[in-house]
């Protein structure tokens, strides 16, 4: 069911059911004697989600968008990381700049699992050209692009330019055989 307001990504009566749904599976999975003891009708009646519009949403969905083909952080925006602390590279929204983060080791990686997608949800599987078994031809098709593909001219067939014709120059002269030289005569005319 899409949202009623095009510039809301989700419905939110359905995202407060399917919050409700998933909470209770969570309590009477961790905790079935709390669960217990909830009233049945805590779970079946209307449950409040906050939600709220993002500007327009295309910035929520460039943000979710990011996530969806890649990891959270990738290893070149990593600068330094030891057993303590993790120095990273972010870009400030507000002012589109480069900066430096430093968090300690449990923060960074509370917020790096914040981004792990959970158990039997995966991430866009591509389909086509983009198959991951399509790989190969992939590979082949890229290395065909990357290296100019030269092919050699044949070598020219060799010339025999005293087989020409002086008044045509076409090639249609044939050699039967040689007569002897007897002096300056004129050259064989052309039989077209």
């Amino acid at each position: 069911m899409p949202a009623r307001q095009a510039d809301w990504l989700l419905p939110v009566a359905k995202l407060a059911a399917g919050f409700a749904r998933r909470m209770e599976e969570v309590v009477r999975a961790a905790a079935p004697a709390q669960h217990a003891s909830i009233p049945a009708g805590t779970w079946r009646g209307r449950w409040s989600v906050h939600a709220q519009p993002a500007g327009s949403g295309v910035a929520v969905v460039r943000y979710l968008a990011r996530y969806v083909g890649r990891t959270a952080i990738s290893d070149e925006r990593i600068v330094t990381a030891t057993d303590e602390t993790v120095t990273f590279r972010y870009t400030d929204s507000a002012t589109q700049q480069q900066k430096l983060c430093t968090l300690g080791a449990d923060e960074f990686l509370r917020r790096y699992l914040q981004h792990v997608l959970p158990p039997g949800q995966h991430r866009v599987r591509y389909f086509g050209w983009m198959h991951p078994s399509a790989k190969r031809r992939r590979m082949k098709v890229d290395t065909l692009l990357q290296k100019p593909i030269v092919v050699a001219a044949p070598p020219p067939e060799p010339v025999n330019w005293h087989l020409q014709c002086p008044h045509c120059h076409a090639f249609r002269l044939v050699r039967v055989g040689s007569l002897p030289r007897l002096g300056a005569r004129a050259p064989p005319r052309c039989t077209r």
